[in-house]
């Protein structure tokens, strides 16, 4: 398994990045789109997602299961 998929706030802007320290593309302005974002990139790469509150706090740990059409050929 790899390292988790983790939505925080930093400076007011919402990201997603892979564990801590890497950013993924894409900044958002509501928690909510993050979340999504981040829910979709955690079920295609089969990892855990992590929601951090604006504070830095988990909020949730959430492992979604790949749909059949994500897996690998």
């Amino acid at each position: 398994m790899g390292e988790p998929i983790e939505t925080s706030c930093v400076d007011g802007v919402w990201r997603n990045s892979v564990g801590r320290d890497s950013a993924l593309p894409g900044e958002y302005r509501s928690r909510q789109s993050a979340v999504e974002v981040g829910r979709d990139e955690a079920r295609v790469r089969g990892v855990v997602h992590v929601v951090r509150e604006a504070d830095g706090s988990v909020s949730e740990r959430n492992r979604y299961p790949r749909r059949s059409e994500e897996l690998p050929s």
